[in-house]
């Protein structure tokens, strides 16, 4: 029998934070005070439910490996999100007062379900290796600061996918080369890709996008040649 997918438990901050928080997406500074106090009832609400729900998972789960992956994913997942806030601060529109609330409290239930997880789930965690990753983590989420790749989304997508089943990058799968580089990259018609999305199109490719991703490669092997 297969096993039920669980659903996501920090979707809601993940949305907030990239969504309806996001002056890319959404006129951010239209929400109103009377809107921005529902927001931080709610992050407050989210914050302790998803506590409540991780440790029923935990205690619902009886191999160590599947609560250590549960866990580090949720943990890598909600530095992630941190990143992406704490960049966000320093975006004009968050110099507003109710809005700087709102970033302010996010930040700070993310910083909490971290904590929560060191403090209730330090055996599963190599807290000395999170801990470094999340002091040195750069989060590289403004236009200004990504690497802008002249191939589209799709063409991108292909040279990954080559790159990945060649071995030429190696990691423990697909999707961990694309959820890797991915952020890093922005086109010249999108700033924000997603990997999954990316990594879905490198397997549905059409002819067009085909040729000139190996004419761009092409290039590089003659210019690799003139070296």
């Amino acid at each position: 029998m297969m096993r039920m997918r669980q659903p996501y438990l920090l979707e809601w901050l993940d949305i907030l934070a990239n969504v309806t928080l996001n002056p890319e997406k959404t006129p951010v500074q239209d929400i109103t005070v009377q809107q921005v106090m529902v927001v931080m009832e709610k992050i407050r609400k989210e914050t302790a439910t998803i506590k409540s729900k991780l440790k029923h998972r935990v205690f619902s789960l009886t191999r160590e490996k599947h609560i250590r992956i549960l866990l580090e994913n949720h943990y890598a997942s909600i530095q992630i999100l941190l990143a992406q806030v704490t960049q966000r601060k320093k975006n004009k529109t968050f110099q507003q007062e109710d809005l700087k609330q709102v970033l302010t409290l996010l930040e700070a239930s993310l910083q909490d379900l971290l904590s929560f997880l060191e403090t209730w789930f330090a055996r599963y965690l190599n807290l000395e290796q999170l801990s470094k990753r999340r002091r040195n983590k750069i989060p590289i989420t403004s236009p200004e600061e990504k690497i802008l790749c002249s191939l589209s989304t799709d063409q991108t997508a292909l040279v990954l996918r080559a790159a990945d089943e060649l071995r030429i990058l190696k990691a423990k799968s697909m999707r961990s080369v694309f959820k890797t580089i991915v952020p890093y990259l922005a086109t010249p018609h999108r700033q924000d890709l997603s990997y999954d999305s990316l990594r879905a199109k490198a397997y549905t490719p059409e002819e067009k996008d085909k040729e000139i991703a190996i004419a761009q490669l092409q290039r590089m092997i003659k210019k690799i040649k003139e070296y």
